[in-house]
């Protein structure tokens, strides 16, 4: 199992810039980001018919004359979420108020489900099989969430510096509109930062499903046989 970084786990203290001498930040703007993992759950409950359905979204390498089917394959994506604090003052010699950011949490979380076919778990040799080479795809993603939670981390430091940590002083009328854009502004950062990191996910999942790969899987198991309904 591969572990999160713990680099990564950690609260990263950015240093507070001030637009004027009535705006100061009390204490910097706190900054963290957390990756999350939940245990790897195993499910065996459905036949081999029953999950050649399912989307498998690396591509098969295989030629097109080459009749295929799936064993397993790894259920659940990347999910981020982030919560945004701001606070305010007001400033009594200018007559506005002040807004900086207080916090920044965001979280980077992967829920990993491996399915494998029924008759496939009854297999003890592919089973063991498939496990692994699914278990490769789950510590793919925690390659990924790794690096995109430093990432990100930096993406947001590097654009509230550029734009500066604190706003003001600036009328009451216009306090709401500044704290909404101040907001969406993170939320712009890691969006962009995730359509990066799906592309990269993307790009390692498939290289995962190579052809050398599969005949790989196969060849640990030269006696296992798919049900006859699936030789058809």
């Amino acid at each position: 199992m591969l572990p999160i970084d713990p680099l990564t786990a950690g609260t990263l203290l950015v240093m507070a810039v001030t637009s004027t001498p009535f705006c100061q930040m009390p204490e910097p703007a706190k900054i963290s980001v957390i990756p999350k993992t939940h245990k790897v759950k195993i499910d065996t409950s459905q036949t081999l018919k029953q999950i050649q359905s399912e989307v498998v979204n690396t591509i098969n390498p295989y030629g097109f004359d080459s009749m295929t089917h799936t064993n397993g394959y790894m259920r659940g994506g990347i999910s981020w979420k982030t919560k945004v604090d701001l606070d305010n003052k007001y400033s009594p010699r200018t007559g506005g108020y002040c807004i900086w950011y207080k916090s920044v949490d965001i979280e980077l979380e992967i829920d990993p489900t491996i399915v494998i076919g029924k008759e496939v778990a009854k297999d003890r040799c592919m089973y063991k099989a498939v496990l692994k080479h699914e278990m490769r795809h789950v510590n793919a993603d925690k390659i990924i969430v790794n690096k995109f939670a430093k990432s990100m981390g930096q993406k947001v430091f590097d654009g509230l510096k550029e734009r500066g940590f604190i706003v003001g002083p600036i009328p009451a009328d216009n306090v709401q509109a500044v704290a909404t854009r101040m907001q969406e502004t993170i939320s712009q950062f890691l969006e962009l930062e995730h359509k990066k990191m799906d592309i990269e996910r993307a790009e390692l999942q498939q290289s995962i499903d190579s052809l050398e790969e599969y005949t790989s899987v196969q060849a640990k198991c030269p006696n296992y046989r798919p049900p006859d309904y699936m030789r058809k």
